[in-house]
């Protein structure tokens, strides 16, 4: 494991206990807890803030009904908490301003932080559809109001499993699609069957097929693996590498972080004709410029999940310049950021979507 990762994790886990510690404090001032039981307290909530670490790294060799379920808790708790934090701020500013005793909101915190994650475990587990209308120059005549369907992030293992690959498999069939984009993260990367989640995209109904591109967590699976499972499930996978559907260049980049120049050069190297339509796979929705100066018409990539959970949207962003999710356009390309449709870490989304978009080209 990279000595950098190490150091990410630890500097995550440290904000962690941290922000457990000030729940700690925020709880003591919101209910009158005997003295006692402080103790008690203090090492549950502290013991609570190495919870999702923990079942996480045993989760990533290991797969079973327990670890499922821990996992799903403690990514649960994790929100509750963020809620629970968020509440107990706006209560004492609210109690700051209008004389109130802080007690007086305890019971109102609690509720607000347990219906919201609720709803998110909930609202992760339905996707939606998003229908976007995208006008392509020297659009063949071939794909005139004809459809594609994006599907990005499934994040499929321990959590999110066959059942839910059967919800997305029957509204992507619902649209009569002609074509299926995944542009990564197709599994999550921890221990999981790899085939059987892969086996059930055999059942997509797309003419002119379903393609992929990885995504960084194929790569904490291991890519090999991954990519053997889907090229055995009918999927066709493009690195690096350019197909021409009706007409259409259809381009997919490998994930790999690099520079500007790095990705000009590979989609010099895949060879696009500027005077037609192509439309890239690529999982990050980053080197926007060097993509559009290569002559790509329209970029699909996912990765950002919308961050999943309010408010920290915010941040996406701030980090993705704004092409975090939705349809944009950067010079003469324009870009499909989607919100995905699984969920990476806690299995919740809160004022966030699960994903599908079907493309309409014009």
């Amino acid at each position: 494991m990279p000595k950098r990762f190490i150091f990410a994790l630890a500097v995550f886990q440290a904000i962690l206990t941290f922000l457990h510690w000030v729940m700690y404090r925020q709880v003591l001032a919101l209910f009158p807890v005997p003295e006692p039981h402080k103790i008690l307290l203090a090492t549950v909530i502290l013991a609570f803030s190495f919870g999702f670490f923990t079942i996480s790294a045993v989760s990533y060799y290991w797969e079973n009904f327990l670890f499922r379920a821990l996992y799903v808790f403690f990514g649960a708790w994790l929100v509750f908490a963020l809620y629970f934090l968020l509440g107990a701020v706006a209560a004492l500013l609210i109690s700051l301003v209008l004389s109130w005793s802080l007690a007086v909101f305890g019971n109102w915190v609690l509720a607000v932080a347990l219906l919201l994650t609720v709803y998110g475990l909930i609202n992760a587990r339905i996707p939606r559809l998003t229908v976007v209308t995208v006008k392509l120059p020297n659009l063949p005549a071939a794909w005139q109001g004809k459809t594609a369907v994006l599907v990005s992030d499934l994040h499929l293992g321990h959590v999110l499993k066959s059942g839910f690959t059967r919800k997305i498999v029957r509204l992507i069939n619902a649209q009569s699609t002609e074509v299926v984009f995944i542009p990564g993260d197709f599994y999550d990367g921890v221990h999981t069957n790899f085939q059987e989640l892969a086996d059930g995209f055999k059942k997509i109904k797309a003419p002119l097929g379903v393609y992929y591109c990885s995504g960084n967590h194929e790569m904490y699976a291991g890519y090999q693996k991954c990519e053997q499972a889907l090229l055995q499930a009918g999927i066709k996978i493009l690195e690096d590498e350019k197909i021409e559907l009706s007409g259409l260049q259809i381009l997919g980049l490998a994930y790999k972080g690099e520079t500007d120049q790095g990705v000009l050069d590979r989609l010099a190297k895949i060879g696009i004709d500027v005077n037609r339509p192509s439309v890239l796979l690529k999982h990050i929705p980053d080197h926007l410029s060097a993509v559009e100066k290569a002559g790509v018409s329209l970029q699909l990539s996912g990765h950002t999940h919308l961050a999943q959970v309010w408010p920290l949207m915010y941040i996406t962003r701030k980090v993705f310049k704004g092409y975090d999710y939705g349809l944009k356009k950067i010079g003469k390309m324009q870009i499909y950021t989607s919100c995905g449709v699984g969920t990476w870490g806690p299995p919740l989304r809160v004022f966030t979507k699960s994903e599908i978009v079907k493309i309409i080209f014009e």
